[in-house]
């Protein structure tokens, strides 16, 4: 027994940020199967991918059931509101952000989402 102590090298980049885009933080949450208590949680590429994937076909439907059934937004008091103006515009921002990410990173990238609230 003793006292082991490390110092780790990490790189920390913020690459997308995102406000009161509940739908994103729920899709998150609900694909990745974390607690929701502001901790970090690790994406791989193909969740990038599909979340990007997952916004475009809500704004190509460009329905209220489109967008409840593929990209619910999230209740709570912190996390804004429903599928409004704010809605829409979180999701192009999204998909715009997202390309730019998938374009510039390499197939085996690890990102790490972290919410704060």
């Amino acid at each position: 027994m003793g006292l082991d102590m490390y110092l780790y090298e990490k790189e920390v980049n913020e690459i997308a940020y995102w406000r009161k885009a509940n739908a994103i933080h729920g899709w998150i949450i609900n694909r990745t199967n974390a607690i929701d208590n502001c901790t970090p949680i690790e994406l791989r590429k193909e969740d990038i991918i599909e979340l990007r994937d997952t916004c475009i076909k809500v704004i190509e439907a460009n329905t209220l059931e489109a967008a409840e059934k593929l990209l619910p937004p999230m209740a709570g008091f912190f996390f804004g509101g429903g599928v409004d103006d704010w809605y829409w515009e979180n999701v192009k921002d999204t998909i715009e952000k997202l390309t730019n990410i998938i374009n510039q990173s390499v197939d085996n990238t690890v990102f790490e989402y972290q919410a704060s609230w």
